[in-house]
């Protein structure tokens, strides 16, 4: 039976979950995107505006919301449906504060005593200049309300960055050793009690080949992560997942909807926490969804109306991978620049857009400064996956056209 699913969010990893979920339910998505108007319908409602949402879902008989943005979660949308008895599959505002307070989410690594990069906590720039000052490079730099995250090599280079990162008050910042080893994300569905494993990735945070560059959203990922054994996943759950929920749920919000984890894999076979996700991220999201073999909103269902303890104890995948690639603009120029050969992917590839794609007077879709897209391919060998993107992605051209020639090649 067909479902009404409203989806609060539009980026690349609204995109690839609307799409995904549009093959058997009637999806509906705000605030508005061109691209996903081919397959839901967008309307124009505020991220935030918990009032009008919850009008429209009364109104329009909505089955099941999902709020994925920052913004919706922050305006604790999830109580607000809960005590007006509308069924919302995320994170209530105070168990999220573990996904955006990245100083908070530290605090919790260190209390439940997961393994995580040595680190510090600051609010004064002198502070941490001081800390930096004789500590070992590379070494990373985060600012508490934000998913952005620098590299550095030395301390003059941190000291310049610094300078503009005091410059809103109250800024805190977050400085944590460097860790050489294989990025990935971990992701589990859990109705705050229990959890299941959903699947995970290898990600590619770093913008240029052999991981050098800045950190950014993500440039490309890989599904499964075939680094994880069985023994890791086993870990991940004992010593991540199951710490977390408990101690949420003794403090009494417990955590309901996708969580993920965010760590490195190191050479010697150890894992070391980074943070939490609230679901799958824009350069994944797509490739972790290709692979799962599971009806997703029965999953979410039971997580809500209390009957996921009832569920199997794993999650099916197919027996295949799935690769991603993020493909980004480099052409800061307001001009003209229409993104050529869409036309000629493979049916069965996935593109998954992100919110500022377009298109033009000529119904062309333009290519702007930033990430525009995500393609993903699949296949019974990572190998397959990998090769098979590439040669799509080499379909593409516009002024400006980037992106990493090295997702998975590393790996395999």
């Amino acid at each position: 039976m067909r479902k009404k699913i409203l989806i609060i969010g539009n980026g690349a990893k609204e995109y690839a979950l609307a799409k995904k979920l549009s093959e058997k339910h009637d999806i509906f998505v705000t605030p508005a995107g061109e691209m996903l108007k081919e397959f839901a319908q967008c309307l124009d409602i505020r991220e935030d505006n918990t009032s009008e949402l919850l009008e429209f879902v009364m109104e329009n008989g909505i089955d099941l919301t999902i709020p994925l943005s920052a913004k919706a979660l922050a305006s604790d949308v999830v109580s607000v449906f809960n005590n007006n008895n509308q069924q919302i599959f995320a994170p209530c505002k105070e168990a999220a504060n573990l996904i955006f307070d990245k100083a908070y989410a530290k605090k919790v690594l260190y209390k439940l005593r997961i393994p995580t990069p040595k680190f510090g906590i600051f609010e004064k720039q002198n502070m941490v200049l001081d800390y930096i000052k004789n500590l070992k490079a590379p070494f990373v730099l985060k600012t508490n309300d934000s998913n952005s995250a620098a590299v550095f090599t030395s301390y003059q280079t941190a000291k310049k960055l610094l300078d503009v990162s005091f410059i809103e008050k109250n800024k805190r910042i977050i400085i944590e050793d460097y860790v050489y080893g294989t990025p990935f994300s971990f992701y589990t569905i859990t109705d705050g009690y229990k959890a299941l494993p959903i699947g995970s990735s290898i990600t590619y945070k770093h913008a240029l080949e052999g991981d050098g560059g800045q950190l950014t959203s993500g440039m490309g990922a890989c599904a499964p992560n075939y680094k994880l054994s069985l023994e890791n996943i086993y870990y991940l759950m004992d010593n991540v997942i199951y710490p977390t929920l408990d101690y949420l749920e003794i403090g009494g919000t417990p955590y309901l909807g996708v969580l993920g984890v965010n760590g490195i894999l190191t050479d010697d076979g150890k894992i070391s926490i980074l943070g939490w996700h609230s679901f799958m991220q824009d350069c994944d999201a797509a490739a972790v969804l290709e692979v799962l073999d599971e009806d997703l909103y029965e999953l979410i269902e039971a997580c809500i109306i209390g009957s996921f303890s009832d569920e199997k104890d794993g999650i099916n995948l197919f027996n295949k991978y799935a690769a991603s690639l993020v493909i980004n603009c480099k052409n800061r120029e307001n001009t003209q620049n229409a993104i050529l050969g869409l036309d000629t992917l493979d049916s069965d590839t996935i593109v998954s857009y992100y919110p500022q794609v377009n298109k033009n007077r000529y119904l062309e879709l333009e290519a702007v400064y930033g990430s525009l897209l995500v393609l993903t391919t699949s296949s019974s060998t990572v190998n397959g996956a990998v090769k098979k993107m590439y040669e799509e992605a080499q379909e593409l051209d516009f002024k400006g056209l980037h992106y990493r020639k090295d997702i998975c090649k590393f790996n395999t």
